[in-house]
């Protein structure tokens, strides 16, 4: 037999180098950029810095938490936000120097990327083929995204969760703790709880018992680890809105509540906003769970993510990650079945993502609370587009659900 033709067997197969050494030569190749940007400008990381000055805050005793603020170049103090339990997870940052901790930080948060973009890839585009080239020039293109590149700068957590979120509730729903990624994400950042309606909504009771039995138990490790930081926080400390923003109106709060602050220019905007927030959630998780009743599980939690990231009181543009796995799902998608205006629409709304990065010209020049005319849109991009993928969802599932039909 010829050698050319003999194989081996598939458990002694090579891995492919390509495959193995390109994400993490990307994700190091980023990380060793974002130190070099940070050792010559000083600049950004500012969120990385409030977790690290939490979790060292926390380490010296309990009832120091939230009192801890590191102050930016620009002024503005920042304190720690999120539960006890997140601290405790951060404590390894409160040993680590800043270049270290900014370099680590950044190489992880590019592999989560990657890998929210493999699994995004592999659910939208049915090949038994290798990913990795895909994956790699998906990535580099969602580099320059500003929910990314403004994620990344920031040192934000977020990757992480919506990693979390994706590998739970796109898994095998019948394993025994389906749910808890839901749960322990929720305990580390209170957004994801929205996942636990959606679970609901989609009859998967068990799961959302899951999910609130991992919140839950993240909340007793934190009262057990720093009772009095635990009974601060859950007693009203995550209400005080003004310790995430001081003002709902800033272009970089991409929720409803800032863009109808926004559009009245006015932070006292809850009469409106309240009722509206609530039909949007009710609207969204409905069609999240229409989506995963037609078998797309993917879609369905997109939906659900845009629908909290919209009723949210406050979603930084770095929130909006989610824009990842969706702009994928859709240009991979298109391109199966080569649908040209699927692709345009993907690479249009890829556009519209990167120029949003000119919105901090908006805090550069001080006027990024007050807009008028035309700045109304453009200053709304991201609540916009949510709002029409949410308006357009229900015609794309009638049509699916026609086509099955015939």
């Amino acid at each position: 037999m010829s050698a050319l033709t003999t194989e081996a067997p598939s458990g002694l197969r090579p891995r492919r180098p390509l495959a193995t050494l390109a994400p993490v030569v990307l994700a190091a190749l980023v990380a060793a950029g974002a130190v070099v940007v940070h050792r010559f400008t000083g600049q950004f990381w500012w969120d990385l810095a409030a977790y690290r000055t939490g979790a060292s805050a926390a380490a010296t005793g309990d009832g120091n938490l939230y009192d801890a603020v590191v102050r930016g170049t620009d002024g503005i103090e920042l304190g720690f936000t999120y539960p006890p339990f997140a601290a405790l997870l951060f404590q390894p940052l409160g040993h680590l120097g800043v270049d270290v901790g900014i370099g680590l930080w950044t190489f992880a948060s590019v592999l989560a990327l990657l890998t929210v973009i493999r699994g995004s890839w592999r659910a939208s585009v049915p090949t038994t083929g290798s990913a990795t080239l895909p994956v790699l020039v998906a990535t580099v293109a969602a580099l320059p995204l500003f929910a990314v590149s403004g994620h990344l700068q920031a040192g934000q957590v977020g990757l992480f969760l919506m990693l979390v979120v994706l590998l739970d509730l796109t898994g095998d729903p019948s394993r025994r703790w389906y749910g808890l990624g839901v749960g322990v994400a929720a305990g580390i950042k209170l957004t994801p709880l929205i996942f636990v309606l959606y679970l609901v909504a989609t009859g998967r009771w068990r799961a959302a018992g899951t999910a609130l039995a991992g919140f839950l138990a993240t909340v007793a490790v934190g009262f057990a680890w720093h009772p009095a930081d635990s009974s601060r926080f859950w007693g009203g400390a995550l209400l005080d809105s003004s310790r995430v923003t001081g003002d709902p109106r800033t272009i970089l709060n991409q929720s409803l509540h800032g863009a109808l602050a926004r559009l009245a220019d006015s932070a006292d905007v809850q009469g409106v906003w309240l009722p509206m927030a609530a039909l949007v959630a009710v609207a969204g998780v409905a069609l999240a769970a229409w989506c995963a009743r037609s078998g797309d599980h993917l879609l369905g939690v997109l939906t659900c993510a845009t629908t909290g990231l919209l009723v949210s009181p406050v979603s930084w543009h770095h929130h909006w990650v989610w824009w990842v796995p969706a702009l994928v799902l859709l240009a991979g998608r298109s391109w199966s079945v080569q649908s040209r205006r699927g692709l345009a629409v993907a690479g249009a709304v890829w556009l519209v993502l990167v120029a949003s990065t000119s919105w901090v010209l908006a805090g550069f020049q001080g006027w990024d609370l007050h807009f008028h005319g035309p700045a109304l849109v453009y200053s709304n991009l991201y609540v916009l587009l949510g709002l029409a993928a949410l308006g357009y969802l229900p015609f794309h599932l009638r049509g699916r659900s026609r086509i099955g039909a015939v």
